[in-house]
């Protein structure tokens, strides 16, 4: 403990403790939008995106979320646009994430940007985080739930269904947007403290996991924040006892809690149904 407490000391690793917190509260909000919208598909357009935005960052020397953030948002109107039919979005995003991917090759090649600086966009670090970063990041995470808090009630008919959700004079559209822009920025921010690679252990396995004992939607978004939180905490304290990369121990973390929930829930389940 007197090695952690000696490492807070330094304004990077406290930096890193702030983001992650932040993240670990706010990136589990947006997850239960992300897998009760159905919007796994459109996660991974986000991440190419990112890729894509990173790569022309290197190229202009440009901030990465300066690029990545503007990027995001467009991919995200663009696929809207695209999507008239307003029901699933995953055609949309499957053919934006295509085209970013190869406008991703070109610009690489076009400013040669090397493979090595490439795949770094692929491994984020909350040591990387500046006052601005944690700043935007505390910004985004408060306007989340402010904005799930606020209008729960709506969001939770858009979840459930559009059509009842319409036809009782909730705003769908408005809401569905800002569901899906809130999605992109929470995403492109997520690079920079996790990577691509491994947005989904703050973002979906803590959603998946408390889905399993959660019995609300309600209860869905305070339990995936209480896990998501309770995991950032525990996985960035001991990757600084014990000198190991925040995003692996993060990501196995993520999973063994989930396999845990799993067993929990199976294990309920079986004892149930063997007293009836």
């Amino acid at each position: 403990m007197d090695r952690i407490a000696t490492l807070l000391t330094l304004r990077p690793i406290l930096y890193g403790l702030i983001g992650m917190l932040i993240s670990g509260v706010s990136f589990p909000v947006v997850g239960v939008i992300v897998v009760q919208n159905g919007l796994i598909p459109m996660r991974y357009m986000l991440m190419h995106g990112v890729i894509l935005g990173g790569i022309a960052a290197v190229a202009t020397g440009l901030p990465m979320l300066a690029t990545t953030i503007p990027l995001n948002i467009a991919l995200v109107l663009v696929m809207l646009r695209l999507n008239r039919n307003g029901r699933t979005l995953s055609t949309a995003s499957t053919a934006m994430m295509v085209c970013t991917m190869g406008l991703a090759s070109l610009f690489s090649h076009i400013f040669d940007v090397p493979a090595k600086d490439t795949l770094e966009v692929l491994w984020g670090s909350p040591f990387a985080l500046t006052t601005t970063d944690l700043i935007l990041l505390g910004i985004l995470g408060t306007a989340t739930i402010a904005y799930v808090a606020t209008f729960f009630r709506p969001i939770s008919m858009v979840l459930f269904d559009k059509d009842v959700a319409s036809s009782m004079g909730v705003p769908v559209k408005l809401h569905s947007t800002a569901m899906v822009l809130m999605t992109a920025l929470i995403v492109s921010v997520a690079m920079k403290v996790l990577g691509a690679l491994l947005i989904d252990a703050l973002l979906v396995l803590p959603v998946v996991g408390a889905s399993k004992n959660a019995k609300s939607l309600k209860g869905l978004f305070v339990w995936s924040a209480i896990t998501g939180m309770g995991m950032s905490i525990i996985g960035y304290l001991a990757s600084l006892l014990w000198n190991l990369p925040v995003s692996g121990i993060l990501a196995v973390l993520a999973t063994a809690v989930y396999a845990a929930d799993s067993l929990i829930s199976h294990t309920t389940s079986h004892k149930r149904r063997t007293k009836e």
